[in-house]
């Protein structure tokens, strides 16, 4: 076991509260989904008693003693989208037990492979502290209270035997690469090999642009399957021999080709974006050195992991003090307004991404722009270009060389690009919550203010969108990620995203599972109790 896991502000950030309002749904450990119906005075036995109420399907309501003690927690979706128990139905012992048995195998397993990554050895990283303060100083800024946090425990974490196994969690554009980043130094500096793995090419190539601007233009080394042959068995030999000390790459790093000499650090980027098998291999990679995991939605096992204790944990949820909340609104799919959206962020000096959810999607609001004869220059990017023309497309709009870049989610990690400071997404109800958000922390990265637009084809009347004329879970996660649009929104957002798919798989990579069917407070209470137990 480790003394890791989460700290009270880190958990409520994550989880939120446990506190329940009459109305919610609930679990509780006896009878199983209810909605909550609040606390009620009754005369019993002639004395005055505090009575919780429980409202189960079909009308049935059970009254229970409030200092009875809690046996209850919040389900984490309102009551009206669930399905509730019927009282005393005698079905609920069996389904609550065949679960907490689940869940608490899967705790086993995690417990298991902690215990085995603990009894093995990894390298001990201790820079020398002039050669890091000066890397340190490349930064140009002075790190946020939780970013310096996070530094300090990851160094610590490097300078010790027992390999590192630690989560950094942060919104968009909080400041996660930076922690990173001095991870790095602290692997280069002590002559060993780092590598760091990013779901997609665009965000890679981000990486590798970062890494290049602080550890110097040769010192880093892109792995790609878009190598010539020529340039990738030079870099595959150069990480083989140890010389490439700063490696970077998709799930290209895996190939069996690419064999490092004295790899000491892995980091992980946007761990959720990886298939299961990648993984898996990027775990079987790390086995007996240090890992960093860097995400702002975790999945699944990362977060039971932390929850219980088993992994370390640290959270960043101050924002640079340059970031201003990005305005969000809802509308009607509008030509006109669109044009006019994009022509005013241009007259500012400004660029604009144009997404779609579809790739089809791309193919008619092109069509749109060119009949329209649009007075600005765009380009298009998709998962079905070729990644040469892609590549090259990307650049230019990064450049500043063309107004709008119209695309799918292929953006929505890895591009930093402060002059972008407009977001239009179209058919913006076919979208997820964690998308939304992960798309909307492209803008406003400076101290400009930005403007996001979510275009549903559902008409938009005074008040927005109008929820008798589309699905009602769409409607209400617009309206949802609308309202969440503070700084440090990803925190709320990702709360709220679970609730509406289930938390997943204790040791899996499901976005449905044990929390579907306990609802997230008892799941939580289950694994506290578990480790509380071992």
């Amino acid at each position: 076991m480790t003394d890791g896991g989460l700290n009270d502000r880190d958990r409520a950030l994550l989880f939120g509260d446990e506190g329940v309002t009459p109305g919610e749904a609930v679990v509780h450990f006896e009878h199983g989904l209810a909605r909550y119906g609040g606390e009620e005075t009754a005369d019993v036995a002639g004395e005055p008693q505090t009575l919780q109420a429980f409202i189960y399907r079909n009308g049935g309501k059970l009254m229970l003693p409030a200092e009875a003690g809690r046996d209850f927690w919040p389900y984490g979706a309102p009551a009206e989208e669930v399905t509730l128990d019927r009282l005393k139905a005698g079905d609920w012992e069996t389904r609550r037990d065949e679960m907490i048995a689940e869940l608490r195998s899967g705790a086993e397993r995690l417990v298991a492979a902690d215990r085995a990554r603990r009894s093995q050895v990894a390298p001990k990283l201790s820079p020398n502290g002039a050669a890091m303060t000066k890397f340190a100083a490349g930064f140009g800024h002075e790190p946020t209270p939780d970013q310096a946090r996070a530094i300090d425990a990851v160094l610590s974490d490097l300078a010790r035997e027992v390999p590192m196994d630690r989560l950094l969690i942060g919104d968009v554009g909080f400041g996660k690469t930076e922690v990173a980043l001095r991870a790095a130094a602290a692997a280069a500096l002590c002559d060993r090999q780092v590598v760091l793995a990013a779901p997609t090419t665009v965000l890679a190539r981000q990486h590798a642009h970062t890494l290049r601007k602080r550890f110097g233009q040769n010192a880093v080394i892109e792995i790609s399957r878009l190598l010539p042959d020529a340039d990738r068995a030079d870099a595959l030999a150069r990480v083989a021999s140890g010389d490439a000390k700063v490696v970077v790459g998709t799930q290209a790093v895996l190939a069996e080709d690419v064999t490092f000499a004295d790899l000491a650090l892995v980091i992980i980027d946007e761990e959720q974006r990886f298939g299961r098998e990648q993984k898996r291999d990027l775990r079987a990679l790390a086995e007996g050195v240090h890992v960093l995991t860097m995400t702002a939605t975790p999945i699944p096992r990362s977060l039971a992991a932390a929850e219980i204790g088993l992994m370390d944990v640290s959270v960043i949820a101050t924002a640079p003090a340059t970031r201003v909340p990005v305005e969000t609104r809802i509308s009607g799919f509008d030509a006109d307004a669109i044009e006019a959206a994009i022509e005013e962020e241009i007259a500012r000096g400004g660029q604009v991404y144009l997404v779609c959810p579809r790739i089809e999607g791309t193919g008619r609001i092109e069509a749109m722009l060119e009949r329209r004869g649009a007075n600005f220059s765009h380009v298009t990017a998709h998962g079905q270009i070729d990644e040469d023309t892609l590549e090259a497309r990307m650049l230019r709009f990064m450049e500043g060389d063309v107004d709008v870049l119209l695309s799918t989610t292929i953006i929505e990690s890895g591009l930093d690009n402060p002059r972008a400071n407009t977001m239009i997404v179209v058919d913006a109800d076919l979208f997820g919550l964690a998308q939304l958000h992960q798309l909307r922390g492209r803008i406003g990265r400076g101290d400009v203010a930005a403007k996001m637009v979510l275009t549903t084809e559902v008409d938009a009347g005074a008040d927005g969108v109008d929820a008798d004329d589309a699905p009602n879970d769409a409607v209400r996660r617009l309206e949802a990620f609308a309202e969440m649009s503070e700084i440090g929104a990803g925190f709320r957002i990702a709360r709220e995203d679970r609730h509406m798919r289930g938390f997943g798989e204790i040791d899996g990579d499901a976005q449905s599972g044990q929390t579907s069917r306990l609802g997230i407070g008892l799941y939580r209470h289950i694994l506290r109790d578990y480790i509380a137990r071992a």
